[in-house]
């Protein structure tokens, strides 16, 4: 691929970012580490990344063409209209702002009952494991409908397959295989299912959806949502711990949570590279989200957190048709988790250098694996929105 002719750009250098993650400059890039074969680029820059992810000429079902195995039964991001606004159409209500809107007190409670857990248990914990995981699960779950019976295995089975590069081509596509038959399984038993799956499971039988498009939209809503919100939880959370002016701001200002939420996205998302797609003169490009939300072009500063930047939108739900389905639900997530964790533990912070904290292996997901946490046996020394502020240390 041209990427002067066909992305109005060209090929750029390496640079890497925090986390072990590649950054780059300039508008495209072959590859993370070394030359890629000359068919696959990544969009890197802004406004190229825009323009290609709402150009209609991109498309993912061409780049899938060979049906095999799970591959077959594809997610909705793996679509092209009309398929896709078909089925888009049969969830989008179940993530619309209202619809969230309505699900705040469910996120409050689970919220408060596991920060009451962590509490109970000392004052440091892993705050990935304790809450970042079981919060985005239980809520994702909740959601889908997902009966208590079975979020056991369907968890253990997402999780292999979110493994690092280390994990062999074999034991992923297991992991897929075993994803997409345990949903297959609980979609058409005869167990009467609630919320979303419930509905597309009504679809199903009326013959709004196949059985493979039902299949591959459940698997991708469940996988996506939780491991992709439990990261960006965490992500959010180191960002402040290691800026700790702008926590003790949000602490005393809570009109600043939402520009916060916002600026953690664009600086921290937790999906640095996806939307893999064959453009429209055959070559294969993707999004390096993480890069295109720190173009220099566009952002001042880019690489510092500054939550009230007056800056374009950032990137990290995509755009176009394609543009995230769990978005507000993500936003509602971030905003009662960092009001709940702050409220209820005073002096949370950073038990760690923030340089000793290990990041995910994957390549396309970004994350810390184990985030260590402690906060100060106290009440009433911080409180989201009070005025009585126990500014925070800068952290070791």
């Amino acid at each position: 691929m041209d990427g002067d002719n066909e992305m109005g750009g060209n090929v750029g250098s390496v640079v890497h970012g925090s986390g072990g993650h590649a950054y780059t400059s300039g508008s495209c890039h072959s590859a993370l580490d070394g030359p890629a074969p000359a068919d696959r680029r990544l969009v890197s820059s802004y406004g190229e990344a825009r323009r290609f992810l709402v150009d209609p000429r991109n498309s993912r079902a061409r780049l899938l063409q060979v049906p095999s195995g799970p591959a077959s039964a594809m997610s909705v991001t793996e679509m092209d209209p009309p398929q896709h606004t078909r089925i888009r159409t049969l969830v989008s209500s179940a993530f619309s702002a209202r619809a969230i809107t309505r699900r705040v007190p469910m996120l409050q409670r689970r919220a408060h009952a596991l920060t009451e857990r962590m509490r109970r248990s000392g004052a440091n914990c892993d705050v990935m494991t304790e809450f970042c995981i079981p919060f985005a699960y239980a809520t994702h779950c909740d959601v889908l409908g997902v009966p208590e019976q079975v979020r056991g295995e369907l968890y253990r089975w997402s999780c292999a397959r979110s493994a690092g590069p280390d994990t062999s081509g074999p034991q992923l596509y297991r992991a897929e295989t075993g994803l997409h038959r345990a949903v297959s399984d609980l979609l058409l038993s005869s167990r009467r299912l609630g919320g979303l799956l419930g509905e597309l499971a009504e679809a199903h039988k009326g013959g709004a959806v196949s059985g493979q498009e039902l299949t591959g939209l459940a698997a991708s809503l469940f996988f996506d949502g939780h491991i992709l919100a439990s990261n960006q939880l965490a992500n959010a959370l180191l960002c402040l711990f290691v800026h700790p002016s702008h926590l003790a701001r949000l602490l005393a200002d809570p009109a600043l949570l939402d520009a916060t939420v916002e600026e953690t996205l664009r600086y921290s998302p937790s999906i640095t590279i996806g939307m893999t797609r064959l453009t429209h003169t055959g070559s294969r490009a993707a999004v390096a989200f993480g890069t295109a939300n720190r173009d220099p072009h566009v952002f001042n500063e880019p690489d510092r957190f500054i939550p009230l930047r007056a800056a374009p939108h950032h990137l990290s739900f995509g755009r176009g048709p394609h543009h995230c389905l769990g978005a507000e639900l993500v936003r509602a997530e971030l905003r009662t988790a960092l009001t709940v964790l702050f409220n209820r533990l005073p002096g949370l912070r950073l038990a760690a250098a923030d340089d000793a904290v290990t990041w995910s292996a994957s390549a396309t997901v970004r994350g810390p694996q184990k985030l260590p946490v402690k906060w100060d046996h106290t009440t009433g020394a911080q409180r989201l929105g009070s005025r009585r502020v126990k500014r925070p240390r800068r952290w070791a």
